[in-house]
């Protein structure tokens, strides 16, 4: 991130934060404002923006940030879990966070109306094996003997990401994914374009016919009666043409992997900092090609 852009973003980060203590001074959940007395080494929302932003892009055990900031490993994990709701905050003020909830078709289509054309694909993170038998079932990917975490991510042409799912474990096919976060019943994708990869295959027929889901061509079974199956060279063009056209929402992938919490193993095992990972990373995103 330039420096402009974090002064950009530090009194948008401020405004944020002091609206959360005025909420949570509402619900009585503290009885007034902190004032007066020892100043911490967070006590500056532009420091505390900073530890955020540097925690996100380095990704370090909580003892190696604690190190680097004055602090002990375990203030360094309530300082983390305190400011990422307050970023998260910030950067839907800026209308830069992606979608992550669909109630309805009705909503969708509200938030897709300026858009001719969307592409979907699949977000893969590796993560450390858990303990708990279930779980670490639902997050064993296969490939390459790993565990990852998935989602789901809906981007337009000028590598915006729209839309973000929910986290689902590695085990979960992309077009699961599609059909847990988007029900096949409902009349989506009936006003815009979708563009996705051979992942999503049979999204066309199982959304209905009035549904406009491109795929690219799939190449023919080998038989006995086609040994050599191949695509005509019109296909393949029409192939080429697609994949230069879906391939901002690869870029916009890549932008939000530029954060290593979503490059190196994740190593937390709160299903909420994971979320915040994943979502914050998009904002990020979105506000630096904003």
């Amino acid at each position: 991130m330039s420096r402009k852009k974090f002064d950009e973003l530090v009194p948008v980060f401020t405004a944020a934060y002091h609206q959360i203590q005025e909420e949570r001074l509402q619900k009585k959940e503290i009885k007034k404002r902190p004032r007066g007395g020892p100043q911490g080494v967070l006590s500056d929302p532009e420091k505390r923006l900073f530890f955020i932003l540097y925690y996100l892009k380095t990704y370090p055990t909580f003892d190696v940030l604690g190190f680097h900031f004055d602090l002990s490993a375990g203030h360094a994990h309530d300082a983390v879990e305190a400011s990422l709701p307050i970023l998260k905050r910030g950067l839907e003020n800026l209308n830069v966070f992606p979608i992550r909830t669909l109630d309805n078709v009705k909503n969708f289509n509200q938030v897709i109306e300026k858009y001719d054309e969307i592409i979907i694909d699949g977000l893969e993170v590796p993560c450390v094996r858990p303990s708990d038998n279930e779980r670490q079932e639902d997050r064993y990917s296969g490939k390459k003997k790993r565990h990852t975490i998935k989602a789901l991510a809906i981007s337009d042409q000028n590598k915006r990401i729209i839309y973000l799912s929910q986290i689902f474990g590695g085990r979960t096919h992309d077009y699961t994914m599609m059909k847990n976060a988007f029900d096949p019943e409902k009349p989506w994708f009936f006003q815009v374009t979708l563009r996705a990869d051979l992942g999503f295959l049979g999204a066309d027929k199982d959304y209905g016919c009035l549904a406009d889901i491109r795929l690219p061509h799939k190449k023919p079974r080998k038989s006995k009666n086609n040994p050599s199956p191949e695509l005509t060279q019109e296909q393949k063009n029409e192939n080429r043409a697609h994949a230069s056209l879906r391939i901002a929402v690869e870029h916009a992938i890549g932008g939000m992997k530029r954060f290593h919490c979503l490059t190196h193993r994740i190593r937390n095992q709160s299903a909420s900092m994971i979320d915040h990972f994943f979502g914050l990373s998009a904002g990020l995103w979105n506000f630096s090609i904003a």
